[in-house]
């Protein structure tokens, strides 16, 4: 009996005219994530389809009347389609397909389609668990690599033994999908990453980078995710050394501190390796850098230019008020200044630096700046009402004077 979620996805595909059209000439299977879900107990938003027993061609010639279809993928192998009126996400559309690895890297493949069976295209998938379809019409479950039971064990296991040299990738995907569903890695799969991990050189940054996202946005346990890339040996192909390695403490961290961890017990710079290795975005690069530098000089700090150390991170990047790794004095500054005891941007202060001028009787320059810091400090430690104008220009005439 299949999950109730599931059987809902296929009664909704069986009532739809461009699936009824397909079936008269072809085998139809919902593949991959959503059947895993369904079986975890977890939602999925994406439908990847397999159809056999038509060509691509020919099944856009099919759907191209009931929607938007469009060509994407290696070779152009899967069909992005949305129905007229659907508001899901697009269903992925493919036919039964193998990749023959014909050089380095993930576009080393050449994608090969003609007289391959479900059966093979479930094959060449990277682990059991992802490995099953379920035929739309009659309902059967296709699993002939037993990924159910694995599911049921908690088990990760690989669908093949050469799954890891036709793309490395899958080794990073195993520990993703470790972290995120807390499932144990079989010992021969683990010997096959650990035999293959070397070859997680070949894979461009932005890919690895994409899987690290997967386990931070889904609540993936990042302890775990840190303590299998130490133990796949993933952290010598991105660190060219073995990490640092602790058993505990960085569980469900936020980004910001799972990136400038990952740098930091790999010995390399946060920011760098953020940036130049996994290509990663801009504004999480600067919120890495502001709370490495934070961090850096915390402890050597005064009470005032902690909090104003505080509010500048904040005002460089708001991301840094949420990190795990903050130390907890800085959590007590943050919850004081949500709570408006003190201000938590520059703007909160009512004061400007051409009030500054006026009052001081100077030119535009770095003393204004430097006035405008002495004002936010004293505001910081509560020498004045800063939310009241006429408090906060009665303290700055009394610094003039």
């Amino acid at each position: 009996m299949l999950p109730t979620q599931l059987q809902e996805v296929i009664d909704d595909l069986r009532s739809q005219e461009w699936i009824k059209k397909i079936v008269r000439n072809a085998e139809i299977y919902v593949v991959g994530g959503i059947v895993r879900d369904a079986f975890l107990g977890k939602e999925s938003k994406d439908i990847d389809l397999i159809v056999d027993g038509l060509s691509i061609d020919g099944i856009l010639k099919i759907i191209k009347p009931y929607g938007k279809a469009s060509l994407e993928g290696e070779s152009f192998s899967v069909i992005k389609f949305r129905p007229k009126g659907w508001e899901g996400e697009d269903y992925d559309i493919a036919v039964p397909r193998v990749d023959r690895k014909i050089g380095k890297g993930h576009k080393g493949f050449q994608v090969v389609t003609d007289g391959v069976t479900v059966h093979e295209d479930l094959k060449r998938r990277d682990f059991t668990i992802n490995s099953m379809a379920v035929n739309v019409m009659s309902g059967e479950l296709l699993d002939p690599f037993h990924g159910l039971e694995d599911a049921k064990k908690e088990l990760l296991r690989a669908t093949d033994s050469t799954a890891f040299v036709e793309d490395p990738l899958r080794i990073v995907r195993g520990i993703q999908f470790a972290a995120r569903f807390g499932f144990k890695i079989a010992p021969e799969t683990m010997q096959l990453m650990q035999k293959n991990s070397h070859l997680i050189k070949e894979i461009t940054g932005e890919r690895i980078h994409d899987e690290f996202q997967k386990i931070l946005k889904k609540g993936g346990d990042t302890q775990l995710a840190l303590n299998l890339i130490h133990q796949t040996g993933a952290d010598e192909a991105l660190f060219d050394k073995k990490m640092l390695h602790y058993e505990k403490g960085f569980e469900y961290l936020d980004p910001v501190s799972f990136y400038f961890m990952l740098g930091l017990i790999g010995d390399v710079d946060p920011v760098d390796f953020y940036m130049k290795r996994l290509k990663g975005n801009t504004k999480m690069g600067k919120a890495i850098g502001v709370l490495d530098n934070l961090l850096l000089k915390w402890d050597q700090s005064e009470e005032a230019e902690k909090r104003y150390m505080t509010m500048n991170a904040i005002s460089k990047a708001p991301e840094v008020a949420d990190s795990t790794l903050i130390p907890p004095e800085m959590e007590d500054i943050v919850l004081d200044m949500r709570l408006s005891r003190i201000p938590m941007e520059n703007s909160d202060i009512l004061i400007s630096g051409d009030e500054i001028q006026e009052i001081f009787g100077i030119p535009q320059s770095q003393q204004v700046g430097e006035i405008l810091e002495e004002v936010r400090k004293a505001a910081l430690m509560g020498e004045f009402n800063w939310k009241d104008k006429k408090a906060t220009l009665d303290f700055v005439k009394k610094l003039a004077k």
